[in-house]
Order: structure tokens, then C-alpha cells, then sequence
């Protein structure tokens, strides 16, 4: 009987082996998981079979330091993670990282424990990525031999930069048929503004035959496997005409003052608005002879594809004069300069195409001195017809008080008379005669 025990004893314990060995607790977690900077993101733990006695998620990064973020044993939720805020376990126990930062990257590892005490664990790692807040710029440059040609043949290098981003975006050329245009250069900087960002860059040659619209996209991964597209647009121009005159500035070399006085070396740069190809500016005096620049310069504009062109002169003044800017080839584009004692004036011109003159506006010197000419003779006028006035006015009072002073024959006043008597307007003899009569003083 003892022996029959034993061995139905020995049967239970190898069963219950048996069934350990067949049934052990598996765990299961996606190898990778990515979440926005500053967003919300979770890890699913899934296990197998579903009773457990605790589970445990711990996070070690790349500097080897491990650290057990959250736990759920018995229905209590504790760890530092959740006491930070940082970290929750959902309902079915999937890790939530909330307000994600870069420290918080790393590989978190789900153990579970089940109710016999056995254990299994699996890995995720968790990467943190940014994406850029806005769509890519679009930048142009063109070397000595573009401005040179700067015709419809010269070539353009167009470069598109993303902002910074986690991991880098992926930037692609197209034209307006949807056509990619392969880059001659691309390169992904490190950022400086965001730890483990980068800046990518994409850079293509093109020549502009026509008018047409180039495309940049910045494509970049978001969570699972969705992405997320930015675009930038250019439009490039075959030909492109200023809508202004060119704009003149001045600036005075030597024999400064408030004004100007012969002998002022005064130094005239006049600068052409965006065009392509760039504008030809031709100075001339106030009878049409051409004046030679000192220096002229063709820039890139701030729109693709454009040129802006600059021409300067010196000139010493030796009298009143006028002196003209023009665009050569565009009819009736220019900038008249005024040269006075009184200062400098500019007024831009152009012409419809009828020839008549549409006046751009600036400052004006001849107008003004005209207007305030007129003024100055208004207020003569009006300070002469003021002393006429005055002068009738007193001359009235003086003769008023003459004649109260006159007294007639009969030694009355000839305006006040004492008597019925008639009365004559005393001559000044009788004026001296009744005055020095004291009877008949007034």
C-alpha cells in the first residue's frame, strides 16, 4: 500500500511537470513604437494565458541605466512613472507614456508574472520623433556664369531645407507634370534647436525655357506607418518685368551741409526693380548726354529667378540741374533727380502705352517751390490789403479829431454848434484865432 502511495505520489508531481512545461506564460510586444515629441503614445502587452499575479514595465536606455517605470500587482498601480504622470497602464494593461520627451526614449521591457510564479518577458523600443511645424523653404542661388547668360538657357540652383526634424524628412523634386527631378545634392545637418534632430537639405539645377511651377514635398513618419506630407511651391518666369521706376539714392562724398553748394561731390546709385533678364541702367544729364557709373552690379532678387541691378555715378554740383535714371529697353521707366541749392529731389516716371506720362510720385522739388513761391506772394497780398486797411482806418480817426478841433467864425465847434447860427468849416487862421480866444475855447 505504502508502495502504491509512492508511486501515484510520483505520478501527480510529473503530471503537474508535464502541464507546467506544456503551458508556460508567453508575452508579446510590436519591436518598435514611435511617438511625437511632446504627444501621447501606448505598447501593448499581450499575454498568454490571460491570469497573471503581477506585471511589470521597465525601461533602460542607451547609457545602460534600467529603471522600473510602472507596475500593476494585486490591482495596485505603483512605480515612479506613475507617480510622475509621465506613465499609466491601461485597462488591459498596455503601457500610455504621456507628454513624451527625448529622455524618455529607450528599450521598455513587459514581464509578466503568472500565478505559478513563472515568468516571460518581451521587448519594445520606444523612439521619440519630430516633426517639422511648417513646409520647406525654397532658396536660389546663381553663379558668375547664370548672370552673365541670365537668359532663358542659364541654369538655376533651387535648394529646399525642412525645418528641424526626428528622424529626417525625406525631400522630393517635381515639375508641373508631376515629373521627380533628381537633386545634385542633398544632406541632413545635425539641428540647433533640438537634441538628435536634423536638417535636410535638397538641391537641384534647373533651366527655366518657360513659365512653370517646381514642387517640394517633405515627407516624414508619424506613428504606425502613416506619414505625413508638407509641400512648397516656386514659380519660375521665362521673362519678368518691373512695375516700377528704378529708385535712386544719394549720398554725399565731401562739402556737406544741409543743402548742397557747388562743389559737393555727391555720390547717385540708382537701382532697378526685380527682373529677368536684369535691366540695363543708363544715366544721362539734363541734355540727355550719358554719364559715365563708377560701379554697376547685378544681384539675385528675392524672387526666383530674378535680377536686381544697380548703377553709380559721382557728380559735383556746380549749379541747379537735372539729372535722369532709365531702364533701358522699358519704355518710359525712369527717375528723374532734381539738383538744387535747396536739397535733392527724385520723382519716378513711366508711360502707358498710349505715351502718356503716369507720374509714380517721390518728393518733387520743382512742385514744391513752385507751392511755396505761390504761398509767399498770397501772404504779401494778404499783409498789404491789412496796412490798406489800417491806414483808412487811421486816417479816418485823425481827420475825425482835426474837424472836432475846427471852430467857426463865431467861435463854435463846427460839429457841436451852441447856437442856431450857421456855420462854416473854419480856415486855419480862425482855427488859431477862436483857439487862442479863451472865450471860446472848447
Amino acid at each position: 500500500m505504502a508502495s502504491a502511495n509512492a508511486i501515484l505520489s510520483s505520478f501527480l508531481i510529473f503530471i503537474t511537470a508535464i502541464f507546467k512545461v506544456a503551458l508556460p506564460v508567453t508575452v508579446t510586444t510590436p519591436e518598435q513604437v514611435i511617438i511625437p515629441l511632446g504627444g501621447t503614445g501606448e505598447i501593448p502587452c499581450e499575454f498568454d494565458p490571460p491570469s497573471y499575479a503581477g506585471i511589470y514595465w521597465t525601461r533602460r536606455d542607451d547609457a545602460g541605466g534600467e529603471e522600473q517605470v510602472i507596475s500593476r500587482v494585486g490591482g495596485d498601480v505603483t512605480a515612479s512613472g506613475f507617480d510622475s504622470g509621465n506613465f499609466n497602464l491601461t485597462e488591459d494593461n498596455a503601457l500610455q507614456i504621456r507628454y513624451m520627451q527625448l529622455k524618455d526614449e529607450g528599450m521598455y521591457e513587459c514581464q509578466v508574472l503568472d500565478t505559478e510564479f513563472e515568468d516571460d518577458t518581451s521587448e519594445t523600443q520606444v523612439i521619440a520623433i519630430v516633426t517639422p511645424e511648417t513646409a520647406p523653404r525654397i532658396t536660389w542661388s546663381c553663379g558668375d556664369q547664370c548672370i552673365s547668360q541670365h537668359g532663358p538657357s542659364s541654369i538655376l540652383n533651387l535648394t529646399c531645407t525642412s525645418d528641424e526634424a526626428k528622424p529626417p524628412v525625406k525631400l522630393t523634386w517635381t515639375n508641373d507634370q508631376g515629373t521627380p527631378i533628381e537633386a545634385v545634392s542633398s544632406s541632413t545637418p545635425n539641428g540647433t534647436m533640438l537634441v538628435g534632430s536634423s536638417v535636410t537639405t535638397s538641391t537641384i539645377q534647373y533651366v527655366v525655357k518657360r513659365n512653370n511651377t517646381l514642387t517640394c514635398q517633405a515627407e516624414s513618419e508619424m506613428i504606425g506607418k502613416r506619414s505625413s506630407e508638407q509641400r512648397s511651391t516656386v514659380k519660375l518666369y521665362e521673362s519678368v518685368t518691373p512695375d516700377e521706376a528704378p529708385s535712386v539714392t544719394t549720398t554725399c562724398v565731401n562739402h556737406c551741409r544741409t543743402g548742397i553748394d557747388v562743389g559737393t561731390l555727391l555720390n547717385l546709385t540708382c537701382t532697378s526693380g526685380e527682373a529677368r533678364p536684369p535691366i540695363k541702367l543708363k544715366w544721362k544729364n539734363s541734355h540727355g548726354s550719358p554719364i559715365v557709373t563708377i560701379s554697376s552690379d547685378v544681384q539675385v532678387g528675392s524672387t526666383v529667378g530674378t535680377f536686381v541691378t544697380t548703377a553709380v555715378i559721382q557728380y559735383t554740383f556746380k549749379s541747379n540741374t537735372t539729372l535722369t535714371c532709365q531702364a533701358a529697353g522699358l519704355t518710359g521707366q525712369m527717375t528723374i533727380v532734381q539738383l538744387n541749392e535747396m536739397g535733392i529731389g527724385t520723382s519716378a516716371h513711366r508711360e502707358n502705352l498710349n505715351g502718356s506720362e503716369i507720374d509714380e510720385g517721390g518728393f518733387d522739388l520743382v512742385t514744391i517751390l513752385l507751392v511755396a513761391v505761390a504761398v509767399a506772394v498770397g501772404v504779401v497780398i494778404i499783409l498789404g490789403i491789412a496796412v490798406a486797411v489800417l491806414y483808412k482806418k487811421n486816417k479816418e480817426y485823425v481827420d475825425a479829431i482835426s474837424y472836432s478841433y475846427c471852430l467857426s467864425k463865431d467861435g463854435y465847434n463846427s460839429f457841436f454848434p451852441r447856437s442856431g447860427k450857421s456855420y462854416h468849416r473854419a480856415e486855419p487862421e480862425d482855427y488859431i484865432r477862436g483857439y487862442s480866444d479863451e472865450s471860446h475855447k472848447l
